[in-house]
């Protein structure tokens, strides 16, 4: 108990130290593997499902960005330091529906596969110039790059719980594997390059840590989750990553807890708040690294949750971008709403 004391202060901290970091495609829509059976919308909870108990469910994740105007884009691509600087493009919107399912191996341990399914639409990028030394004069509209993405596998290990249940840490692990389709061509027939891809043709493992603390009426709950990206597609390594999240929940009635699938439970409206991050690296292809990837983005994600009993809840978190530190130009993301709903039996 007092090794508990002295790590659950860092476990707290490090999301709030993380939001400084420098150094995310923002196109890209991580929300780690969370199944959704406890409070927070995007905050990986630690509460594992019981022994015997299976979940699943859908989450679905709606990006709309901060689009480049045509005129934009060509003064990015004219005025650019080098070629490498110069490669821009803008996206219109990120939509990424997922299924999900998970068991409880034991009352500790869970394990999980998610399944989604990928749209980006409205891909625009200056053109190349017809001869050396004349401006670029227009934009290309690539067109949208949907398919199926790459299948991750899941765990997660509960190592530590109070007697009371109020306190839980638990390791989390996970595989993203390189099922995703890899070959959608834009309008002109020409293969979009790797990070417009659905799948990323790489074996990504991840691991981190959550903690939760019921309070009465109020949960805490935090989480990290760093995944190790590996060279995929078209010679191309996407960058490690690094989620981060803090959420604070309120259950409107009468104290509950944290486990919606738990008989205790006796309120079915909850209140939740959360500040979700996420760290990327810089991709490079062929060994060269792309100056216009890589960064930093936080949400600050209010949202709510209705439970209708042990067996099912629904909850959906609206995300206002409150960092947006990135490498280059990328474009920026103007706002983002997360859907779930989860079924227990």
């Amino acid at each position: 108990m007092q090794q508990f004391k002295k790590i659950l202060p860092a476990i707290l901290l490090a999301p709030v130290m993380l939001t400084q970091s420098r150094a995310v495609f923002a196109d890209h829509g991580s929300l780690g593997f969370g199944i959704g059976t406890a409070a927070p919308v995007i905050t990986q909870t630690a509460v594992s499902l019981p022994d015997g108990m299976w979940a699943g469910g859908i989450v679905t994740n709606f990006t709309s960005f901060d689009s480049a105007s045509d005129a934009e884009l060509l003064s990015l691509k004219n005025n650019a330091v080098d070629d490498a600087h110069g490669d821009v493009h803008s996206i219109g919107t990120y939509l990424q529906p997922s299924v999900f399912a998970a068991y409880g191996v034991t009352d500790d341990l869970t394990l999980g596969l998610r399944v989604p399914y990928i749209l980006r639409s409205n891909i625009r990028s200056p053109d190349e110039p017809e001869d050396e030394g004349s401006p670029v004069d227009h934009v290309t509209k690539m067109g949208d790059a949907n398919g199926f993405g790459d299948v991750r596998f899941f765990g997660q290990y509960r190592f530590f719980h109070t007697d009371d249940n109020l306190n839980h840490v638990a390791l989390l692990f996970s595989l993203k594997t390189p099922t995703g389709r890899t070959s959608v061509k834009d309008n002109q027939g020409n293969f979009f390059e790797a990070h417009h891809q659905p799948g990323s043709g790489s074996w990504d493992p991840s691991m981190g840590l959550a903690f939760t603390r019921t309070m009465g009426a109020f949960s805490l709950d935090t989480s990290g989750l760093y995944t190790v990206a590996t060279k995929g597609a078209q010679n191309t390594n996407l960058g490690d990553s690094f989620e981060y999240n803090i959420a604070l929940s309120y259950a409107f009635g009468a104290p509950v807890r944290n486990a919606f699938f738990a008989s205790s439970n006796n309120a079915p409206w909850t209140a939740i708040l959360e500040l979700n991050g996420e760290w990327r690296d810089k991709q490079e292809t062929g060994g060269l690294s792309d100056p216009n990837s890589g960064g930093n983005t936080v949400y600050i994600s209010p949202g709510v949750r209705f439970s209708g009993g042990k067996h099912w809840n629904t909850a959906l978190s609206f995300g206002a971008p409150i960092v947006k530190d990135f490498n280059g130009y990328q474009t920026p993301p103007d706002y983002r709403i997360v859907y779930r709903l989860v079924a227990a039996f």
